[in-house]
């Protein structure tokens, strides 16, 4: 399995997942964990709306891989508005593995996302709109990781 494949996997558990649940920390963050032979996904986040974070990735108890990311929904009802991003989330592609797919509708809602780089160096942005008007915002960047 490659880092992309693992990064797919590993968010379709976690946050993209509608049965998945954060571990919730001492420092106040909110943790998911997936371990599958070599590979490590931690993601780990502060906050609810707005929210902060980062995941990354270690192969062989080394880290190769992060992504931060900063993001909150601005009208709407926030539980409304991230019930739809999980669902968006759930269809990350291998591709481009930061985020949900580049556009997904269903019915008023959509979801897109730019971003520019690939795996080893990236950055983007997505949004949620509703019925044309956006409701959720989100910045991130990430890459590859020497050690």
């Amino acid at each position: 399995m490659d880092l992309a494949d693992f990064l797919v996997d590993a968010k379709r558990r976690t946050y993209g997942s509608s049965t998945s649940e954060p571990k919730q920390l001492d420092d106040g963050s909110k943790e998911y964990l997936v371990k599958y032979d070599e590979y490590t996904y931690r993601d780990r986040y502060f906050g609810g709306n707005p929210f902060i974070g980062e995941e990354v990735v270690f192969r062989d108890d080394k880290p190769v891989w992060s992504m931060n990311y900063y993001g909150k929904a601005t009208s709407r009802d926030p539980d409304e508005v991230f019930s739809f991003l999980v669902r968006a989330l759930e269809r990350v592609e291998k591709k481009k593995p930061y985020r949900g797919p580049e556009r997904y509708v269903e019915g008023p809602w959509l979801y897109s996302y730019i971003s520019r780089g690939n795996i080893n160096a990236f950055w983007g942005e997505e949004e949620i709109q509703y019925d044309g008007i956006k409701v959720y915002g989100l910045r991130f960047h990430g890459g590859e990781i020497e050690t």
